[in-house]
């Protein structure tokens, strides 16, 4: 960020880390900003009814500058180093939770993929299952459906959105399954996964993003 070498292992220097906006009072089910004055373990308002069908979620910054320049140059620009930088903070804060059988990114649609050049989601994954030894299954899930862009629009209609968006590509071993995405809004693509896993077999169902938007992106 500041165009200094560093000799740690992300790219990030100690003093840039201290201007990056980490989520510190995340709700402890879909990891939503809340007040700082929020007791720890807290559920925001979304969450405690009804309770979504994913299981907790890690994200651990805002969706902000510089975080938000960083993701968007990375999935828009090819700017790995900017993905793998904020990839592996994502890491350290995941090496003291729950180890998932399985990591499973967020699939695009063939057609967005192309355009794009490749996935993020999947790019994300793949890093994480190196670092932390866990596979990585990029095939479980299809998106079946080319849905309009999710940007703008609030829960209600990303659900609507989705319908029928994703579907079980064959079946999977492991009860405890970690979907990944860049970005969470509304956890709605989360929420509509993590269903479909659970009505085959999962258990567990983790969300495993860089960043997390607040209500003002809902």
């Amino acid at each position: 960020m500041c165009s200094l070498h560093t000799p740690e292992p992300i790219p990030i220097c100690s003093a840039c880390r201290l201007h990056l906006p980490f989520n510190h009072h995340p709700c402890r089910r879909c990891a939503l900003p809340l007040p700082a004055q929020a007791p720890i373990d807290s559920l925001c308002g979304q969450c405690q009814n009804p309770m979504p069908s994913f299981d907790a979620v890690v994200a651990p910054f805002l969706y902000s500058e510089p975080v938000s320049n960083m993701i968007n140059r990375f999935k828009h620009q090819g700017h790995l180093w900017a993905g793998a930088a904020i990839t592996d903070m994502l890491a350290e804060q995941l090496l003291a939770r729950e180890k998932p059988d399985c990591i499973v990114p967020i699939p695009l649609h063939w057609y967005r993929q192309f355009n794009r050049g490749f996935n993020q989601a999947d790019w994300i994954a793949r890093r994480l299952a190196r670092q932390l030894d866990i596979p990585v299954d990029s095939a479980l899930i299809k998106r079946t459906t080319a849905t309009p862009p999710q940007q703008g629009l609030n829960r209600k209609q990303r659900l609507k959105n989705l319908r029928h968006a994703f579907q079980l590509n064959k079946s999977f071993s492991g009860s405890t399954i970690a979907i990944v995405d860049d970005v969470i809004t509304t956890g709605s693509t989360l929420s509509t996964i993590a269903t479909l896993l659970k009505l085959n077999g999962a258990t567990k169902v983790y969300g495993w993003s860089l960043a997390r938007t607040g209500l003002e992106k809902n």
